[in-house]
Parts: structure tokens; C-alpha cells; sequence
């Protein structure tokens, strides 16, 4: 699909849930359960990106210790930036969802030309526009055949 993240982006809405690398593990839990998201932006004071913390890193971080984690701050966690994958606003989808197949991630952080953070793109968020995709063309070519097409 040849559509660009940004378009996406604009059509899912830019809400960017996030939390300070000093936020401990319990907050984010909290604010990923608050509003059933798989992942948080971790930004510093500057509002620059520093990481990533999604519910598998807490889960890896669980299984590795006596599952006292709650106290720790996200910074201890979370993918920092160095090692995030980032989208650029003009990718396309299919290209979004071969880099998160190969790498994969479920989360893509989507930055502007200039590195400004424009919002979050989950699987679930392309699942949804390619199913909203298939759903109009099967429409458009059932009225095509059916001879319901606009002259």
C-alpha cells in the first residue's frame, strides 16, 4: 500500500502518550493500562525522544527478576534512542510494515524531515487502515458487478 505514514498518522489521530525516563515502571504500567496502549514515548524535559517503553519490555524485565519491579525508573527498560527504529513521515505503509516484520516491533515512533515527533504507529493502527482499505475496494467492485457504479 502506497499510502504515506503521515496520511495515516493524520487519520488515526497524533495523541502521544508519554513519560519521563525517570517515571517509574509503575506509572507507565499505569498509563498503558489507563488508555490500552502497547507502548509509551519516553521523552526528556526538552521534549526530545529518549526511548521507548512497550508492555514486552516490562514483561522481559518481570521474568528476569522476582517481579519487584514497579519502583525502577523506565529508563532502565526502555529502548533509548540509539537502538529505536524510527519511521520517517514520508514512508509508506507497506515499507513501515516490512521494517516492523523484519525488526520485529510492534511500535514505530514517526518523525517529521526535521526529527519532530509526530505521533506513534502501532500494527493495530495499519491492520485497521488496510482492513477500512479492503473493506471500500470490495464494496466499490460488488457495485461495479452489480452494475451500481456512478456514470
Amino acid at each position: 500500500m502506497n499510502l504515506k505514514l503521515k496520511v495515516l498518522l493524520d487519520r488515526k489521530g497524533n495523541i502521544i502518550h508519554s513519560v519521563s525516563p525517570d517515571a517509574t515502571i509503575k506509572k507507565a504500567v499505569g498509563i498503558l493500562n489507563r488508555f490500552h496502549i502497547g507502548a509509551l514515548i519516553i521523552l526528556n524535559f526538552d521534549g526530545m525522544i529518549e526511548g521507548i517503553i512497550t508492555e514486552r519490555d516490562v514483561m522481559q524485565k518481570l521474568a528476569k527478576t522476582d517481579g519487584l519491579v514497579g519502583h525502577l525508573p523506565v529508563k532502565s527498560i526502555m529502548t533509548p534512542k540509539e537502538k529505536l527504529v524510527i519511521g520517517k513521515e514520508d514512508q509508506t505503509i507497506e515499507e513501515l510494515m516490512n521494517l516492523m516484520t523484519m525488526k520485529k516491533i510492534r511500535h514505530i515512533p514517526l518523525v517529521s524531515k526535521d526529527d519532530i515527533l509526530l505521533g506513534i504507529i502501532s500494527i493495530r493502527d495499519i491492520i485497521k487502515i488496510l482492513l477500512e482499505d479492503s473493506t471500500q475496494k470490495v464494496k466499490q467492485l460488488s457495485n461495479y458487478i452489480m452494475g451500481n457504479y456512478p456514470m
